[in-house]
């Protein structure tokens, strides 16, 4: 997935977004993405809740608590140990790698899209609802 940044003026055109991965070794799961979080505070951890995610509490540091495996699956939340604070981010297909949304990893209030490897050393872990 090329690295891209959705602009908060076309987020009515994404807020139904849905992504289904294929060629995983475990369960394949459609996802949905809610873009529709503009009151929020721009920061990852505001945006993984809004997927679903709004009963986990904490700074992204704080989210070790609720890592529950060691592989991530479309639907899952990834912890990266990534800037001052670590990071959030949403899987959204695992198609030779994991492929993320996310926001404030290219700023605050910026969503983007990346892909790390399987085995991307700053993986602490995956948490599955």
């Amino acid at each position: 997935m090329e690295d891209t940044n959705v602009e908060n003026n076309i987020l009515d055109t994404y807020q139904n977004v849905y992504v289904t991965a294929h060629y995983v070794p475990y369960p394949i799961k459609s996802v949905s993405i809610n873009f529709n979080i503009l009151s929020n505070n721009g920061e990852c951890v505001n945006f993984v809740q809004a997927q679903g995610f709004e009963d986990y509490r904490g700074n992204a540091y704080e989210w070790d608590k609720y890592v529950n495996s060691n592989t991530g699956q479309s639907g899952d939340v990834v912890l990266l140990n990534e800037g001052p604070y670590q990071h959030l981010a949403f899987i959204i297909g695992t198609d030779n790698s994991y492929q993320l949304i996310e926001q404030n990893y290219k700023g605050k209030y910026k969503i983007s899209y990346r892909t790390i490897p399987f085995d991307y050393p700053l993986i602490v872990g995956f948490i599955h609802k």
